[in-house]
């Protein structure tokens, strides 16, 4: 048997210029739980949330569902992983209007999937792209899969060091998401 379900909200909130501006008791456990210690109170707070966005693809469609939110599309939910080296984390993520354009991003998880520790994330070598949304692998030739599949068909433990990861958007992250911001935008219209 497993271990049981997470069950805590992880809440941050960025100001109309886009500055983390809070985050909740839940938030700053999880980042140390989560190879992410160093990101403490007095690291995030008051620092632009682009800081801690990696990837062109990933910032760009995040200033996209920005613009959507604060259009009034809001509330804006979708599926995202926050995987750590033991567990696949099959998370929810919403995004909501507050006064003064701020944003609060509210997250839990939907499921956890435990497995044997992977690290692929200490790397000097060539890239890997990850998605920042789903964390599979794009195995060049054969599209995109999880990390382990990824370890096997590029052989990774046989190499003295391991590839670095950039971040990106998978096509499905990237069509799925689209698809919901067009929905909400559709009953948002159809209510008005």
């Amino acid at each position: 048997m497993g271990k049981p379900l997470d069950q805590r909200s992880f809440i941050w909130i960025i100001d109309g210029a886009d500055k983390i501006v809070h985050v909740n008791d839940d938030w700053l456990p999880f980042a140390a739980e989560n190879t992410a210690p160093q990101l403490t109170a007095s690291v995030v707070l008051d620092q632009p949330i682009w800081r801690f966005i990696q990837g062109q693809e990933t910032s760009y469609l995040y200033k996209q569902i920005f613009t959507w939110v604060r259009a009034g599309k809001s509330p804006v939910n979708f599926p995202f992983r926050c995987d750590s080296p033991d567990c696949r984390r099959f998370m929810e993520m919403e995004l909501a209007l507050l006064p003064g354009d701020a944003i609060q991003f509210t997250a839990h998880i939907l499921r956890e999937e435990w497995r044997d520790p992977v690290d692929l994330l200490d790397a000097p070598r060539e890239f890997l792209k990850i998605s920042s949304w789903c964390k599979k692998i794009n195995i060049p030739g054969r599209g995109w899969g999880e990390i382990e599949a990824a370890i096997a068909a590029l052989d990774l433990f046989d190499h003295l060091s391991m590839p670095r990861m950039t971040h990106t958007i998978c096509d499905s992250c990237r069509g799925a998401l689209r698809l919901e911001l067009n929905q909400e935008s559709g009953e948002k219209l159809n209510s008005a």
